[in-house]
């Protein structure tokens, strides 16, 4: 999870190696901890995330190294951590978020973009892609740090 995170801060992807590492752990921690059996837990947490998120990946609200990431939480630790996990992550990156918004003054016209994107939407009877700001990449956020801190919360709390 940390060298996932640092790989984001530095280069902004995470490695595919690093994830097909992570699965392969978790496919080898599922099946020692349950046999046969294991692999069907493995490919359902493993799925659970990519099913979830897709649409936020299409609105490029979330980033196809953080959805991989949820992945290998899923097949590591199973869905129950992965619950909690998801939940904290977002409540986190909504904190982050917030926050980055509020430094760079753009809270008002980041909510503006958002209510023309949804009206642009249903305008169009599908899902748009969210527009790309302008001036950079000031309202990006490195969600992996969100998932690395509800990780941690929901070790706190389940594990």
């Amino acid at each position: 999870m940390i060298a996932a995170a640092a790989m984001d801060l530095k280069c902004s992807k995470i490695s595919n190696r690093l994830i097909l590492g992570g699965l392969a752990i978790g496919l080898l921690v599922q099946a020692l901890e349950s046999g046969i059996r294991g692999a069907g837990v493995f490919l359902i947490s493993v799925s659970i995330p990519v099913i979830l998120f897709y649409l936020l990946f299409l609105m490029r609200a979330l980033g196809a190294g953080d959805i991989k990431l949820f992945s290998v939480i899923g097949g590591i630790c199973g869905f129950q951590i992965l619950f909690v996990t998801v939940i904290a992550s977002f409540f986190v990156g909504a904190c982050m978020s917030l926050c980055k918004m509020l430094y760079h003054r753009s809270l008002i016209s980041r909510l503006c973009v958002f209510g023309n994107y949804v009206s642009q939407s249903l305008s169009a009877g599908r899902l748009l892609k969210y527009p790309k700001e302008p001036e950079g990449k000031q309202h990006i956020i490195h969600f992996s740090i969100a998932i690395l801190v509800g990780y941690g919360i929901a070790m706190g709390v389940v594990g």
